[in-house]
């Protein structure tokens, strides 16, 4: 029916929401599931992960939406006995989530699933799809008592016209979506496919496994592999100055190009990679030019289903790979080799035990003084979206900054024309596409929603006043500059500057870089104004090595040692990103005359000195 799986139009609503789509709810069926296995079991992580986040930040992806593709001739009976089926075979989706001190999962051995009916009038697929999202995604699931999807069927003069399923994303991820929207179609296509068959891994298994001793192992080696790159790289990547505006709320822009379509497969070509590692290296190349690190992190979504009993798992698997990138290459086609595979070693550790990689962190806090935020992040879902026949925001196209945009029609993108001469000739068509966001936690959210057709690339800023739509915009443009370079062969990222049209930012000379991290002297002097209670308190940069350390000096008030002044320090670290705590805290009896004056301080008598780490 030409709705692809998951798709990025329409987008989330912010604000009141209107429609034109006539549906009238006919009647309920229910789907009756006969199950093999039953009975309780602990969560696997993919679950505790997925809890966590919907608990802390209540983001609009809690709900995982898809449609179900209709096979030819599938009647309203066809479609609820698929999703029998579907739902019996499948564990996690008749699981609930009871809580208590020892939280659960507890696997129904039957059921019955809700399948609403609806009569629609005249209306595009596209239209019937995003209203049944609408009122499938009205109120939050109650995991310890109601099943874990919800779904819908439209229908005209009783043929099913379209139908949509909401999972909750606890027992989902976006890959198991995928897998369930195939499996769908073939189960109500086929009649004879329908029955229960040998069971694959479940989530049962999963948790099973990961409290094995061969679980616990990797487990640990994966925790070892972030503890190793949170200690050296830097807390922000985006480490840009205060604005004085008051938070703006979350924005979004998208790049629509032709001309980054054109100019993938070229590079892909040349190097052997894959696109999506083509677009994440010129995104790398741009950041580090733009934020002037050489090396960061950069948290993307990893499916982890390499394990062959895992590729065809329905449960959450997918979480924050820890990719560390070195952007020190020569060339744009080194940069890619090493972004390529930075993100196959950091793949292969994302499964990690989240209590006790908090616990690490922790420590690392303490030890460094920083604040890691996950602050600028990168997800690809071009592999549920690439296809020929794409979306485009149509009349939306020139929507202002913050525009609320509606639905997208759909276009053929033309095929004429493939080489690196058209690419760059496509650079007048592309669009850039604004549309207000719900909340989200990262400062800056790069999204890769699609690679053929049209290039559908899209940087989401938690603030529009700290990164605001001009940012996105030059950013988006600057790597899309970058690929249709790239896709006249390969050239030296010293001439990143002139090739993308970013400037390093201009932080002013208030900033040092401190242990590999770009810190603002006036944050870090806000820091403690704001946490110690001291008469007199100052924070200087002193030289050390190619950067700075980082000494305040206290006198006055209740700060008696260096270890309170830090555990204080520590605490109110969360949310500042620019900032960090001293490396050593020197307890004077008096303020000098001149508090600016460090010499001064030093001349003052001391009553403790240390770096409040290990000093009592």
């Amino acid at each position: 029916m030409g709705i692809k799986p998951i798709d990025l139009f329409p987008p989330p609503v912010v604000g009141p929401r209107t429609s034109t789509v006539e549906l009238r709810r006919t009647g309920r069926r229910y789907a009756k599931v006969v199950g093999g296995r039953g009975g309780d079991g602990p969560l696997t992580l993919g679950h505790l992960g997925m809890l966590k986040w919907i608990r802390q930040e209540k983001p609009y992806g809690r709900w995982a939406a898809a449609p179900l593709e209709l096979p030819p001739g599938a009647g309203v009976e066809d479609v609820v006995a698929a999703l029998a089926a579907l739902v019996a075979r499948h564990e996690g989706l008749r699981t609930l989530f009871p809580g208590g001190a020892e939280p659960v999962q507890r696997v129904l051995p039957h059921c019955e699933l809700p399948v609403d009916v609806y009569e629609h009038g005249e209306a595009t697929a596209a239209a019937l799809v995003d209203e049944l999202f609408h009122r499938l995604r009205d109120g939050e699931f109650d995991l310890a008592t109601e099943l874990p999807l919800r779904t819908a069927i439209a229908v005209r003069d009783g043929v099913p016209t379209v139908a949509a399923v909401v999972y909750s994303h606890v027992v989902v991820d976006l890959m198991s979506a995928e897998l369930l929207g195939r499996e769908f179609t073939a189960l109500a296509a086929d009649p004879a496919r329908r029955q229960l068959g040998p069971p694959p891994h479940q989530p049962l298994d999963q948790a099973a496994y990961e409290r094995s001793p061969a679980g616990r192992r990797r487990l640990d080696t994966a925790l070892g592999y972030w503890e190793r790159h949170l200690r050296r790289l830097p807390q922000c990547t985006w480490a840009a100055p205060r604005t004085t505006a008051p938070p703006g709320g979350a924005t979004s822009g998208w790049l629509w190009s032709r001309a980054g379509a054109l100019a993938l497969p070229q590079i892909t070509a040349r190097v052997g990679a894959s696109g999506s590692m083509a677009v994440l290296a010129a995104i790398c190349a741009v950041l580090a030019r733009r934020t002037g690190h050489r090396h960061f992190p950069l948290p993307t979504l990893a499916s982890n289903r390499t394990e062959r009993r895992l590729r065809e798992y329905i449960g959450p698997l997918a979480a924050d790979s820890l990719v560390p990138i070195d952007a020190d290459a020569d060339s744009y086609d080194e940069q890619l080799r090493r972004v390529g595979g930075a993100v196959l070693r950091a793949g292969r550790q994302a499964q990690v035990d989240d209590v006790a990689r908090v616990r690490m962190i922790d420590q690392i806090h303490h030890d460094r003084g920083n604040w890691y935020g996950r602050d600028t992040t990168f997800n690809d879902a071009s592999t549920f979206n690439d296809s020929e026949t794409v979306p485009t925001p149509g009349d939306q196209a020139g929507a202002a900054p913050g525009d609320q945009a509606g639905s997208a029609p759909t276009e053929q993108v033309g095929a004429a024309g493939t080489g690196p001469e058209q690419a760059r000739a496509a650079l007048g068509e592309t669009r850039i596409w604004w549309q207000d966001w719900p909340d989200i936690s990262p400062l800056l959210a790069w999204r890769l929603m699609q690679k053929r057709g049209e290039l559908v690339l899209g940087v989401i800023s938690q603030d529009r006043n700290r990164v605001p739509p001009e940012e996105i915009e030059a950013l988006l443009r600057g790597v899309e500059r970058v690929l249709v370079e790239a896709a006249d062969g390969n050239f030296p990222l010293s001439r990143i500057g002139e090739v993308s049209g970013i400037e390093p930012m201009d932080r002013g000379t208030g900033w040092r870089l401190v242990d590999s991290s770009w810190v603002e002297l006036a944050e870090v002097q806000r820091l403690l104004d704001e946490t110690l209670d001291a008469a007199a308190r100052r924070v200087f940069a002193v030289p050390d090595g190619d950067g700075f350390r980082l000494v305040a000096y206290l006198a006055g008030g209740n700060v008696r040692t260096p270890r309170q002044a830090h555990l204080a320090c520590v605490a109110a670290m969360p949310g500042r990103r620019t900032a960090m705590t001293p490396h050593r805290y020197v307890v004077c009896a008096a303020p000098p005359a001149d508090p600016a004056d460090r010499a001064a301080w030093a001349r003052q008598p001391v009553l403790a000195d240390g770096d409040g780490r290990t000093d009592p």
